[in-house]
């Protein structure tokens, strides 16, 4: 784990096989809430399972989407004894891998200032979350709803998105005023990008206008 800014760090990548995504890099997050560290999307590698002790613990684990279910997730469970948390849709895939302690369908927010949003298109159960940081950034966690490549700002097509779900997801982006996106996978990429207004509405104009379709390839 390595700091992004006061109270937010990001893991250690994660490359799947070469042959399959050789760009592909993956991330999980964890955010240093008031009261106690969330951890966001999949952090696989245990020394970043050591880190989190040293940095406290898992206080609760969110994913952003069933694709983030991996054994990193039943190991930081039995090791922190935290809660997971996952969009209800995501339920049973999620549980294939690691049993969630909680779902959610509809939008909510947890100790008055971490929202949950459902974010449905990449995936059925796909959610974001957005989070006003005390030190003055607002962070949104967009899973794999957006990421990046070397072309710039892409939606992520796989097999089970819903297109018209997805437009609709991207509306309700653009009312968001994130001040750092960050992303669970991405291509070349850094997984994270600080925007201002009208970047964060171009970034959306951007990905709307260039999907990415692996439909007939791995998925992230």
């Amino acid at each position: 784990m390595k700091p992004l800014y006061e109270d937010l760090w990001i893991s250690t990548p994660e490359f799947p096989a070469a042959e399959q995504q050789p760009e592909l890099m993956m991330h999980g997050f964890m955010l240093r809430h008031p009261r106690g560290n969330l951890l966001i999307s999949r952090v696989e590698h245990p020394q970043d399972h050591n880190a989190l002790a040293d940095l406290g613990g898992v206080m609760r684990h969110y994913l952003t989407h069933w694709h983030e279910a991996a054994p990193g997730a039943l190991a930081i469970q039995q090791r922190f004894n935290n809660p997971l948390y996952c969009h209800a849709r995501s339920l049973g895939p999620v549980s294939r891998v690691v049993e969630p302690d909680a779902t959610f369908m509809a939008q909510e927010s947890h100790f008055g200032d971490f929202h949950i949003l459902p974010s449905p298109g990449h995936t059925p159960g796909s959610c974001s979350y957005f989070y006003h940081s005390p030190w003055g950034k607002r962070y949104l966690f967009v899973g794999d709803t957006l990421t990046q490549d070397q072309s710039g700002w892409r939606t992520l097509i796989v097999a089970e998105s819903n297109l018209n779900d997805l437009h609709n997801t991207l509306a309700r982006y653009r009312t968001l005023q994130p001040d750092v996106v960050l992303m669970s996978s991405t291509r070349g990429h850094l997984s994270w990008q600080e925007v201002n207004a009208e970047q964060w509405q171009q970034a959306i104009n951007e990905a709307e206008r260039s999907p990415l379709d692996v439909r007939d390839g791995p998925s992230g």
